[in-house]
């Protein structure tokens, strides 16, 4: 991104340059959308993260919730859609590589919530994702990095107040998404 820019500015007619360098667009899942729709919401996850062997600058890396039972039917309808997603072809062999090299440092750091097979080969990412809690995700910043790739994160807040804390700890990002139903707390969706 850098030299990028850097080539951008020492033109004799500097252009502007707009790079997204790493994002992971974290979706937040508000209690009563949780309720109704946990299973929707897990598998819709999925299908998002491993569009493109996860390879769009939208991919959805993190997911977040308040702990409790309707946040275990979304991870486990999560992990069972991610078990039947198979490895894609990612755009070269080197970013295969930086995806299999990410996906490492998060096995070392994460519990593993679903895999389906080796990680990368060649030019074939599988997805695969995992699962924290709020404080282990707050004091891990390693964690609010992108790994370019079909990789996520499910992590549970231990309260509404902590879910808003790593909203607040997350560098700029590309999107972000609400997962709300009425009557979620509007306040905390605008926060």
């Amino acid at each position: 991104g850098r030299a990028l820019f850097d080539l951008c500015a020492a033109r004799p007619v500097p252009i502007p340059f707009y790079g997204e360098l790493g994002s992971i667009n974290p979706v937040f899942c508000l209690p009563a959308a949780l309720a109704a729709r946990a299973e929707a919401i897990g598998q819709g996850w999925v299908a998002s993260l491993t569009m493109g062997a996860g390879q769009f600058c939208t991919n959805p890396g993190v997911i977040l919730g308040v702990a409790g039972p309707d946040l275990e039917r979304m991870a486990a309808a999560a992990a069972e859609a991610l078990a039947g997603a198979g490895a894609q072809t990612m755009l070269t062999p080197r970013i295969c590589e930086a995806y299999g090299a990410g996906v490492a440092a998060l096995r070392d750091r994460l519990e593993l919530l679903a895999e389906t097979g080796p990680v990368a080969e060649g030019r074939a990412g599988r997805p695969i994702a995992f699962r924290t809690d709020g404080a282990s995700f707050l004091a891990t910043p390693e964690l609010r990095h992108e790994v370019f790739g079909a990789a996520g994160i499910v992590v549970a807040c231990a309260d509404a107040a902590q879910m808003l804390a790593v909203a607040e700890a997350l560098e700029g990002q590309l999107t972000a998404t609400l997962q709300l139903d009425m009557p979620d707390d509007v306040d905390l969706a605008q926060s």
